[in-house]
């Protein structure tokens, strides 16, 4: 169960996401999520390695890489469309939240309750990247609030990509607040 300063083994930050969760109730559907996890780690893979390719082909043949380059996006925003077509007929839409983010988890405001290690799949776009992760969750507290509960999750799946987005976002986040602390020091000082 959610111990409060227990849990917390990484840096956490306070923000600001679009979040969209599913719960997930059986194996069946769990396994669908876990290939679907592992279908875009694959796919970031080759990601890169088109793009080491493409980094070859600038020298030699700059056209040739540009055509590339710009059939690749193509089928990026193809594939992105259809999977938003497919995510928001399952999963319903983005909602703005307040959450507590770590890399190895966050907790938002939940308006249903949750049951302990239950398995939730988690979406979640970051301002002002505009960059999305998707993880798969498990529940690890539960906390009673006025109108709704505080609902914690721990990240049990989620790709090394995605992991590194977040490091990032939460470094950017931590900087920024940094930046604020020292210049609200300067202005009393």
């Amino acid at each position: 169960m959610w111990q409060g300063e227990e849990r917390r083994r990484f840096y956490r930050v306070d923000d600001k996401v679009a979040l969209r969760y599913v719960r997930l109730s059986d194996r069946a559907s769990l396994s669908a999520e876990l290939a679907d996890i592992s279908l875009r780690t694959r796919q970031v893979d080759l990601d890169l390695a088109l793009d080491q390719a493409l980094a070859k082909l600038a020298e030699t043949a700059p056209e040739t890489r540009e055509v590339i380059d710009l059939l690749n996006r193509k089928l990026d925003l193809v594939l992105e469309a259809l999977g938003e077509e497919v995510q928001g007929l399952e999963c319903g839409s983005l909602v703005t939240r307040e959450i507590n983010l770590s890399v190895g988890g966050l907790s938002f405001r939940a308006e249903e309750e949750m049951v302990d290690q239950e398995s939730l799949l988690v979406d979640l776009l970051f301002y002002p990247e505009r960059r999305t992760i998707r993880a798969l969750a498990r529940v690890v507290g539960v906390v009673p609030e006025q109108g709704g509960y505080r609902v914690h999750l721990d990240f049990d799946r989620i790709t090394d990509t995605d992991r590194e987005l977040l490091m990032s976002h939460i470094m950017r986040l931590q900087s920024s607040k940094l930046r604020e602390r020292d210049t609200a020091a300067r202005d009393h000082s």
